[in-house]
């Protein structure tokens, strides 16, 4: 399909800024109140009631999808009609674009295992940084409140468990969040500003925001910047989704493999290296972008 190049497909970045943030806003609050009305009818519970409801281990599977639901909603939808309200083909404004080749995957799965090596490396020194009581009090409560979301959300109990944890914690955000802020917003942010480092940073701040742990921000921010400029070497979105992907199988996969000893269950979920660490992660960065470079600028010759 592909969009006109007059009226309102011609669109300047800050319009399409505009459309971006007010579908976000509208999809954020309709894909809240579709889902917790979906569950108040499924578990026949009252609207009031469902968050603490969905917090049951009982209710995992449904905490799963429900959140897999609202995610496809209010991340996907905005991504979709941006895509569709501007001039070109839909599929390449998502970022629909072949990978390259395979030396690209590769290098894109050795860019996870070396991303969480730095945002282990980045949750140990943001736990060292030094704040006032109150600030601290106030994160580690947040802290608490993330962790018990993300424990509702994955308990698993078989293997069957396991697989609906990683479609529904795994693969959906690693598509839906991916649409939304590379392709998406990161691309209107370049457009907008003529600067793609620029735009790499302020939406990996963003992408690090919108999870709200204070102790993973660092982490998380790392992972959207690596993200980031993948997608900004290749140009494809299906390598930020697959690395995306990989990070987030790893976790889950590991909650799974430690799934009846508590003790290590806390264990993975602060799984902090010390952070000198960083040193050794960034290192190791900057050698797998090099390489993932080379292929970019490999297939570009090629199609010349």
């Amino acid at each position: 399909m592909y969009t006109n190049e007059t009226s309102i497909f011609n669109m300047s970045p800050g319009f399409r800024m505009v459309l971006f943030i007010s579908m976000t806003g509208l999809s954020m609050i309709l894909g809240g109140l579709i889902t917790f009305s979906i569950v108040a009818a499924a578990l026949h519970v009252p609207f009031m009631e469902i968050q603490s409801v969905l917090l049951q281990p009982e209710n995992t599977s449904m905490t799963q999808i429900a959140n897999a639901f609202a995610s496809i909603i209010g991340f996907g939808v905005p991504a979709l009609v941006v895509a569709y309200f501007t001039k070109g083909t839909f599929a390449f404004n998502l970022g629909f674009k072949p990978i390259a080749s395979e030396k690209q995957v590769g290098i894109v799965i050795l860019l996870a295992f070396t991303g969480l090596i730095l945002s282990g490396a980045l949750g140990d020194l943001t736990d060292k940084i030094t704040f006032s009581t109150s600030i601290r009090n106030w994160a580690t409560d947040l802290e608490a409140q993330y962790k018990k979301a993300l424990m509702a959300m994955t308990n698993m109990r078989s293997i069957g468990d396991l697989i609906l944890a990683i479609v529904a914690i795994a693969v959906v955000p690693a598509i839906v969040e991916e649409l939304y802020f590379r392709a998406t917003l990161q691309k209107i942010i370049t457009d907008w500003s003529g600067k793609p480092l620029f735009a790499v940073v302020i939406t990996a701040i963003l992408f690090s925001a919108f999870h709200f742990s204070y102790f993973g921000f660092l982490s998380r921010m790392s992972l959207g910047i690596v993200l980031g400029f993948i997608y900004y070497y290749t140009k494809t979105i299906w390598l930020p989704i697959l690395m995306h992907f990989v990070n987030n199988a790893i976790g889950v996969s590991a909650l799974y493999a430690v799934r009846n000893n508590p003790k290590k269950i806390d264990q993975v979920m602060n799984s902090n290296l010390t952070y000198y660490w960083v040193i050794i992660g960034l290192i190791a960065l900057f050698i797998l972008f090099l390489q993932l470079k080379k292929t970019t600028d490999a297939g570009l010759e090629k199609d010349f």
